[in-house]
């Protein structure tokens, strides 16, 4: 069963977007780090870190500068909950029970899979744009 092959830990290999009109674009940077564990009993995790994210010159994670949190919050997310797996349509739901992002908290994110050997690639639903729509895609090898 292909929701048997979810469980276990992922490293994070690429993160890009895709847009309806041609452009590649790079949220996280363009050498991301990130794990994401399914724990083959309908629990998941999922954490992104971009590349480049500077330390706080305090050194204190309550004392950075506006600048400095609004740079590390951008360059970061995380959310964790439940998930199902519907192989007909080759895709896996995630139940967001909690977000780095709060908007998310309580939000149902569908993703197509597909498994390539020990990598499993991720694509959000096409995101709507005022130009162009976006898919994320995200690549993972089991770790």
């Amino acid at each position: 069963m292909a929701s048997d092959n979810f469980a276990g830990t992922w490293r994070l290999l690429e993160c890009y977007g895709k847009w309806s009109d041609g452009r590649i674009s790079y949220p996280y940077g363009d050498k991301p780090e990130g794990q994401l564990i399914y724990d083959g009993h309908g629990n998941f995790s999922g954490q992104i870190v971009g590349s480049g994210r500077p330390e706080f010159e305090s050194g204190n994670l309550l004392k950075g500068t506006e600048e400095e949190i609004k740079t590390a919050f951008e360059g970061y997310i995380a959310y964790y909950g439940t998930y199902e797996v519907n192989e007909s349509k080759g895709q896996v739901t995630h139940r967001v029970a909690g977000a780095l992002f709060p908007n998310w908290i309580g939000d149902i994110q569908t993703r197509n899979y597909e498994f390539e050997g020990e990598r499993l690639r991720l694509s959000t639903q096409p995101i709507k744009g005022s130009r162009a729509d976006l898919t994320n895609v995200l690549l993972w090898e089991r770790a």
